[in-house]
């Protein structure tokens, strides 16, 4: 499905050379950072116009656009502001017809900025683009979020370890990332509510479940050395990704909170809009699967 860009001048191997490279470095001068995938992308499609297929769109209305960075020119401080929440860089492409800003992420995917936030085009500027002119739906970019409710006593920081250790076996064994510490922020219940603890804990060497012992005690010896109790305590324990984590997967967190008011024990998983789709989005679905089979019938 490649009749709307051939028939805008596009080829395999097309490069536009230094037309595109000058306008990447006149993009630079106004506060968009480059980036590899956003200048191959651009190399290969600027100063393409690609239009609409004359049948109206196979799923939603088929729009053109015009490829060249510039055209998003003013957009750059909104697309910087968008690349912190959705934890990826973005480089300014072009622009629809319908005078939506389109940016390219440093994964080589083609985002739009249209009604009601940014819209994932394709996995790749060229299936983007092709979605673009078919009319092809695109999958609006949503914080990934899973909710989990645990059983067992609303200030059991044992259970919050075990479900922390939990988390980070799926984790691994889904191929998002290996962590190595659990992050431990313990809140007064009491007054105002004290941060008491906010600390990372390194797991140790060898078998999982042998720190889940080590693990508690450390808890308990550092939230008493403030003069409080872990009962006395709203608790959150994070399983982030380690330094040196990239991509998607770099903005997945797993929290399981206890003792937090009238809120049971829970264990949430959440990623920025960046992980809304591909590997790192089936990598989360799996997750939360399995998080709530475990859930079901803990061992």
């Amino acid at each position: 499905m490649t009749g709307a860009l051939t028939d805008a001048g596009w080829r395999p191997g097309r490069d536009a050379g230094d037309a595109a490279m000058l306008a990447v470095l006149v993009m630079a001068t106004v506060g968009a950072e480059p980036f590899p995938a956003a200048e191959r992308a651009l190399r290969e499609f600027h100063g393409l116009t690609v239009l609409p297929v004359a049948s109206g769109g196979q799923q939603v209305a088929a729009i053109g656009g015009v490829v060249d960075p510039r055209e998003a020119r003013h957009d750059v401080p909104h697309l910087n502001r968008l690349a912190d929440s959705l934890g990826v860089r973005l480089f300014p492409f072009g622009r629809t017809d319908t005078d939506a800003p389109l940016a390219v992420d440093e994964h080589g995917r083609l985002l739009m900025l249209g009604p009601g936030g940014p819209w994932l085009l394709g996995e790749t500027a060229h299936d983007g683009l092709t979605a673009l002119a078919h009319g092809l739906a695109p999958a609006r970019l949503r914080p990934p979020r899973h909710h989990h409710a645990l059983p067992g006593q609303a200030h059991d920081l044992g259970a919050a370890v075990r479900a922390a250790l939990v988390a980070i076996y799926v984790l691994h064994g889904t191929g998002v990332f290996s962590a190595r510490a659990v992050h431990l922020r313990a809140t007064t219940l009491r007054g105002v509510g004290i941060v008491a603890v906010d600390e990372e804990f390194p797991l140790r060497p060898g078998a999982l479940e042998a720190n889940a012992e080590p693990l508690v005690e450390a808890m308990t010896a550092r939230i008493e050395g403030t003069g409080a109790r872990p009962g006395s305590c709203a608790l959150t324990l994070t399983v982030s990704a380690p330094p040196g984590t990239e991509g998607p997967s770099s903005t997945v967190t797993c929290d399981v909170t206890v003792g937090c008011g009238t809120e049971p024990p829970a264990l949430m998983l959440s990623a920025a809009p960046s992980a809304t789709s591909g590997p790192t989005a089936k990598a989360l679905e799996a997750c939360a699967a399995a998080f709530a089979r475990w859930v079901a019938t803990p061992v």
